[in-house]
């Protein structure tokens, strides 16, 4: 069976409202960025931005690091291939949950609601020219 080994390297967080609180009713949207940077045999590393924000704009976390799939080619190949009638590859629900601890404490230190695990039904993968412009947007209450 295939592993994932996630490495976080910048986690941010900002809270764009002062009168929002954790309890405070939004939706998130989810844009994700995957990117293969290194395969050899029986391994191969993603490098990964996800960013939650909120509707209303109230708050907007973004996490970023690396993903490292090891096993056969063939498991590998399972992972970073949508199953039918899906756009998201297996290994971003994977990401996510072993980032979602993270997007938790971030969101419950700056007193911003709390995301879901079950975001993952209504995620798009966003392009390396959609995910620079978001992360270019000046930061407020930054966190890390």
């Amino acid at each position: 069976m295939a592993g994932v080994e996630v490495t976080i390297k910048s986690v941010e967080g900002n809270k764009l409202a002062e009168d929002v609180t954790s309890d405070s009713s939004v939706n998130f949207n989810v844009n994700a960025n995957l990117v293969e940077s290194e395969r050899n045999p029986g391994k191969l590393t993603i490098k990964f931005t996800i960013e939650l924000s909120t509707d209303p704009d109230v708050a907007k976390m973004t996490i970023a690091g690396t993903a490292v799939l090891s096993g056969d080619d063939k498991e590998i190949d399972s992972l970073i291939t949508p199953k039918e009638g899906e756009s998201v590859p297996p290994v971003f629900m994977k990401i996510y949950q072993k980032v979602y601890a993270v997007l938790y404490l971030v969101s419950g230190s700056l007193r911003i609601p709390y995301p879901s695990p079950g975001l993952l039904k209504g995620v798009r993968l966003a392009s390396a020219r959609e995910m620079s412009q978001a992360l270019s947007t000046p930061a407020r209450n930054a966190l890390i």
